[in-house]
């Protein structure tokens, strides 16, 4: 039976400038390559876990949520979030168990080709890119709504020109800055995500002006199912649905989490760890965020709802600033503003960073500018300032409303999100299956998910499901929107026409079980595993307690 055996016996420094490899015949190379591998690896574990919180919450979890439950009703969109949740899951362990094994630059994009078809990963590597960019369009954009919460004198376009340069800031330099700029803007998101925990708990025990114990009083009344587009069991079937489908924008992260593998020190030691702490603490904000909300405030609230019909800015439409309005609760809005203000500049800050490393990975294989793939100071600058040229479609919102161009971009990702997800369960499944036809045993891998494949399954049945109805409502009675449907299904026809377009010009085949490659990168990974072993990481203290927390 075959094994992923290491074939490097040890590491051999000879100087401080020239490392030797000796490999199990007894043959030694100088590795320039192997040191330049080694010196791109900065991203610490404390910082790898922030970017997985930090792209993964943004302003959805915390004002977003308060329209889902006024359409769902507290019941609906927690039972939508826990399903959602399952699906995150089966995603999170395929890619951990890639990208333990495989921690590659372009990670999920690279698994497909490998895995897949060279058109299908060509495909999923553009979408993925294009849609990280419309969410740093997005996040941009938020900002400038939550800053109006405060004053609408200073114009948006400053703010937008402001966002820009501090993203090319901490993204221009060195991977490290961008570690160290993501670590400390995701603290304030982690921070308010527990604080507001701990705000519902006081409150519904009765710590509040009113000294009311609210419990799930508002389960009871108006109600747990709230009525949206029609009346009876079918109103409160399209309530679930409006939350369901907004599950699939909300729960985002192993594409974040992976993307950082090829440039985080002793990857294969650190991405399980980070993928099971960061998972496991995601999904405590989700679901918990959905009963926080369910408990603190009415579906029908008139102040939650004047504020969304009113499209009022930042926090003013969040249903826990609502609640606090209505406690008669002074400064605490002005903090969670400030809060969600610095959650949505992480958010766009990790979009751009996994734009940039896709588009990286797509110039190494020759499907897009060669250009992309060129490192400076580690960083692939081309590729970074491909997609801040882009960013600057977030300008759209200074002659436009906001609302509405906040939901272009948001359609666009939605789908664009949902089709990489499908990769990647298809991806681990041939994954599998290549591995049963060599007779390669799983217990040789670096490490081993649990529930797979079955949870694979599952969450590929949902995504596939949720790709195609999206955008249902347009189809209902008197509800067609030519606008929501080509935003809704746009992703879908842009991923067919790469496919299409790449499959008929290079014609490659789709790769056979028998064929697939298992054996490629995999000494360039021993080699490393040998060095961190030989050369443990120093962490100092505060690395130390953050990656442990974090």
């Amino acid at each position: 039976m075959s094994t992923f055996s290491n074939r490097i016996k040890r590491i051999v420094e000879k100087d401080d400038k020239t490392i030797e490899v000796v490999s199990d015949d007894g043959s030694e190379t100088s590795n320039g390559d192997f040191q330049s591998r080694i010196s791109r690896r900065k991203l610490l574990p404390r910082q790898v876990s922030l970017i997985g919180i930090g792209g993964a919450i943004g302003t959805g979890l915390f004002v977003s949520i308060g329209t889902k439950l006024t359409q769902g009703g507290p019941a609906s969109l927690l039972i939508a979030f826990l399903v959602w949740s399952v699906v995150l899951i089966g995603v999170s362990n395929a890619t951990c168990e890639m990208v333990t094994f495989l921690p590659v630059s372009g990670t999920f994009v690279h698994y497909a080709e490998r895995y897949i078809d060279k058109s299908v990963g060509f495909a999923i590597g553009w979408v993925y890119a294009v849609l990280q960019i419309a969410n740093v369009c997005y996040e941009i954009t938020a900002v400038c709504m939550v800053i109006e919460y405060w004053t609408d004198k200073v114009p948006k376009a400053v703010w937008i020109t402001i966002l820009l340069l501090l993203y090319t800031f901490l993204n221009i330099f060195s991977v490290f800055m961008f570690g160290e700029g993501e670590f400390y803007l995701s603290i304030g998101k982690v921070i308010l995500a527990v604080g507001l925990l701990l705000f519902t708990l006081v409150v519904m025990c009765g710590g509040n002006p009113q000294h009311e114990a609210l419990g799930f009083k508002y389960w009871k009344d108006p109600g747990a199912f709230a009525e949206y587009l029609d009346t009876g069991s079918m109103g409160k079937f399209h309530g679930f649905m409006a939350c369901l489908i907004f599950a699939t924008y909300l729960f985002w992260g192993p594409d974040y989490l992976s993307l950082a593998a090829p440039e985080c020190i002793r990857p294969r030691q650190t991405m399980p760890k980070s993928f099971n702490k960061v998972f496991g603490r995601l999904l405590v904000f989700y679901i918990g965020g959905a009963l926080c909300v369910g408990i603190l405030i009415p579906y029908n609230d008139a102040t939650l709802l004047a504020a969304i019909n009113a499209g009022s800015a930042g926090a003013a439409a969040s249903p826990y600033v609502a609640a606090m309005t209505e406690m008669a609760i002074p400064v605490l809005p002005h903090i969670v503003n400030a809060l969600i203000l610095t959650s949505i500049i992480s958010a766009g800050n990790s979009s751009l960073f996994s734009a940039s490393r896709t588009l990286q990975r797509l110039g190494i294989e020759g499907q897009a500018p060669k250009c992309f793939a060129t490192l400076k100071r580690g960083v692939p600058i081309y590729s970074v300032a491909f997609v801040l040229v882009f960013c600057l479609l977030a300008y759209l919102s200074v002659s436009n409303n906001s609302n509405t161009v906040l939901t272009w971009f948001l359609n666009i990702e939605t789908a664009g999100m949902i089709i990489v997800y499908i990769g990647i369960c298809v991806s681990y499944l041939n994954f599998r299956r290549g591995m049963e036809v060599q007779g390669i045993s799983r217990d040789t891998l670096p490490y081993k998910a649990w529930g797979l494949p079955y949870l694979t399954y599952y969450s590929l049945a949902w995504l596939s499901l949720m790709l195609w109805i999206d955008g249902y409502t347009v189809f209902l009675k008197d509800n067609w929107d030519t606008q929501s449907f080509v935003f809704a299904y746009f992703m879908i026809a842009f991923f067919l026409v790469l496919f299409a377009g790449h499959k008929l010009i290079y014609r490659d085949p789709f790769i056979k079980p028998e064929l697939m490659d298992f054996t490629s990168n995999i000494k360039e990974l021993a080699e490393e595993d040998q060095y961190w072993e030989d050369h443990p990481a120093e962490l100092n203290w505060f690395d130390k307690a953050f990656g442990y927390f974090l």
